[in-house]
Order: structure tokens, then sequence, then C-alpha cells
């Protein structure tokens, strides 16, 4: 059980440390361009536009007599657009001390994230994708 228990940890603490690494990068990129209005709170949409996605696929392929799978697919888009959203409103409401954190991480592995943050948001968008292709003939 504590083995399953330290899976499901590690796993949520590695989402949390890419969406904290994707709003870094988001918020030293919007520095750079040298947008000073609302750069946190555009950060912060940048790194939910995926989990948007998501909603909006699980909304806009309503029908008016659901299936049974329909309703579970959908729960499970909303679901993980939810959680992700709980991940990021975590660390976006504490003070900045998790940023320091995060640049000696990047300073440390900078590709290693880079990485992980394209291939995390490339699943969460491919799976948007197929359940926009798949949902009207479930």
């Amino acid at each position: 059980m504590t083995n399953k228990r330290n899976i499901f940890s590690r796993f949520f603490r590695m989402i949390a440390m890419i969406h904290k690494t994707a709003y870094i990068l988001a918020y030293d990129m919007l520095r750079k361009k040298g947008v000073h209005d609302w750069v946190e709170r555009r950060a912060g949409g940048i790194i939910g536009l995926p989990y948007l996605s998501l909603i909006l696929v699980a909304l806009l392929t309503l029908k008016d007599e659901p299936s049974t799978g329909h309703k579970i697919v959908t729960g499970i888009l909303i679901g993980w657009a939810v959680v992700a959203a709980w991940c990021t409103s975590g660390f976006q409401f504490k003070t900045s001390d998790w940023r320091m954190e995060v640049r000696e991480e990047l300073d440390l592995r900078y590709l290693y994230w880079k990485k992980a943050i394209a291939v995390y948001y490339a699943v969460v968008i491919a799976v948007a994708v197929a359940a926009g292709i798949v949902m009207p003939y479930i």
C-alpha cells in the first residue's frame, strides 16, 4: 500500500514541478518581451491553455442524450482538467520561495524540464484531439 501511495505522490509532485517550471518559463518569456501588465496572470493562463482545450472538447461534443461511454470520457476529460487546475493553483497563490527552487532546478537540468513540459503538453493536446474525433461516434 505504501508503495502505491509513494508512486502517486511522486507522480503528482512531478506534475506540479512541470507546471511550476512552465509557469517560470512563461513568466520569464513575458518579462523579456517587455510585457509588464498582468504578467503573473498571463503566465498562469499560458499554462492553463491545454486544460481549457480538454474542457472545451468535453463541452462542445455533448449530445442531447449522451451514452454511458460519452459520460465516462467527458468525466475523465473534465476531471483531468480540474486536477491540473488544482495542482497549478496551489503554487500560484503562495509566496515566491518555490520560484527559487524551480530556478535552481532549471539551472541544473534546463533541457530535461523543457522536454518534459513539451511531452506533457503534447500528450494533453493529443488526448483532447483524439477525444474530439472519437466523441461523436461513442
